[in-house]
């Protein structure tokens, strides 16, 4: 098969990473699988950008998109269907369609000539705006809203009407098969203006030959860390370069276990390193097999997201045999089994945070081994980049069958 992905960017962020991960096992098996993107950071030569968002003119885009407040149809994106790539496909499988690259009616024309897988890894889609719609109610019009004009991709002032208008009519004239990575978000679908088409499940699937157990002793040792204390390891970027993340959260529950001599935190992903008798803050780490030895030297990791969706990070530390606290948000729920392999507080609850730290440092070592063998477990059996693979070959194969 040939199966053309379209996505913002090429290899980093979520959703970035599962599309390229996905091109990388369908190439494996013998698939064409070249892509389409707004911002390319690989050097492969079967991905290609469609609408250099890092250009001056894509940067022009991003400032008219947000005075016009309008990132759906003030620039062009219809030149793809003269491309070669087009041409061959057998399937186009859209990712990310915002943040300035992508003519949303371009939609229509795709699918008029071509079957159309579209993943929604957030909610964009169902709402006039924003990625996230957080609290945001369902609306009579079949859109959450979105409770700031500032939520991620930003608009300048209140245009939501319009953008529901438009995309409701793009919608009805396009025809394609929605996938989420969360049965959270097939259930927002189902509230919403696309609850006619057909949804599929499919999760986010990650390496676990990359990232697998490491031994904890001797991984704390190659990386600097305590041997004699719990260490919680913190994935939020301190809430400064994506608030969602809960970094104020992760602060929060930092301060509450100072002097706390049994917990040792260690802040990945700051924007410099350094260390305090308690905390270690570790800048940014690109290098996944160092990744999956910081979740591998690690007790439990504490995620307190506030918006999210199948986040790769909970993936990556439990199949790294990491035990995970986070918020009940999102898709994370159907991720974590509550005080088998993690523990899960109410939304946006930071006392129930706390307490889910004070729990984990409650258990005997024997508990805590059987929680990490059970995460390994979890993921290695419905997690996987294999099966995930296997799922989405299934999905075009059925498609193409119709």
């Amino acid at each position: 098969m040939n199966i053309l992905q379209i996505n913002t960017v090429d290899s980093k962020g979520g959703a970035a990473r599962v599309a390229y991960s996905l091109k990388n096992e369908l190439e494996k098996r013998g698939h064409e699988a070249p892509m389409f993107v707004g911002r390319k950071y690989s050097d492969e030569k079967n991905i290609k950008l469609l609408n250099n968002i890092r250009s001056f003119s894509g940067k022009i885009r991003r400032k008219l998109s947000y005075w016009l407040a309008n990132d759906i149809d003030i620039f062009c994106s219809n030149h793809i269907l003269k491309t070669q790539e087009f041409k061959n496909a057998d399937i186009i499988h859209c990712h990310n369609l915002h943040s300035y690259y992508f003519n949303l009616s371009t939609l229509i024309k795709i699918s008029r000539l071509k079957p159309v897988i579209w993943t929604f890894h957030d909610m964009w889609p169902i709402t006039a705006h924003c990625a996230h719609a957080f609290d945001g109610t369902i609306q009579n019009n079949g859109f959450f809203a979105c409770p700031s004009l500032d939520i991620f991709p930003p608009i300048a002032w209140h245009n939501e009407k319009y953008l529901e208008i438009r995309k409701r009519n793009i919608y009805i004239k396009s025809k394609f098969n929605i996938v989420t990575p969360s049965r959270w978000l097939a259930d927002k679908i189902g509230q919403s203006i696309l609850n006619d088409k057909p949804i599929s499940v499919i999760y986010n699937g990650i390496d676990t030959s990359v990232f697998k157990p490491y031994n904890r002793d001797k991984s704390r040792q190659e990386l600097g860390l305590p041997q004699d204390k719990h260490i919680i390891l913190v994935v939020a970027k301190g809430g400064a370069s994506n608030p969602w993340k809960g970094g104020n959260y992760a602060q929060g529950a930092i301060e509450a276990f100072k002097g706390d001599s049994r917990a040792f935190f260690v802040d990945l992903g700051g924007n410099a390193s350094h260390t305090t008798d308690q905390v270690k803050v570790v800048s940014f780490v690109a290098d996944q097999a160092l990744l999956a030895k910081y979740y591998s030297a690690a007790d439990t990791l504490l995620y307190p997201s506030i918006a999210d969706n199948c986040p790769l990070v909970v993936l990556e530390a439990m199949a790294c045999g990491l035990p995970v606290i986070s918020f009940s948000t999102g898709g994370i729920p159907e991720l974590i089994d509550h005080k088998k392999t993690g523990y899960i507080a109410r939304y946006k609850d930071a006392v129930g945070l706390a307490n889910g730290i004070t729990w984990m440092l409650m258990r005997t070592p024997t508990e805590h081994t059987a929680m990490r063998e059970s995460a390994v477990i979890k993921i290695r059996s419905e997690f996987t980049l294999n099966y995930m693979t296997e799922q989405y070959l299934e999905l075009y194969k059925s498609i193409l069958k119709k």
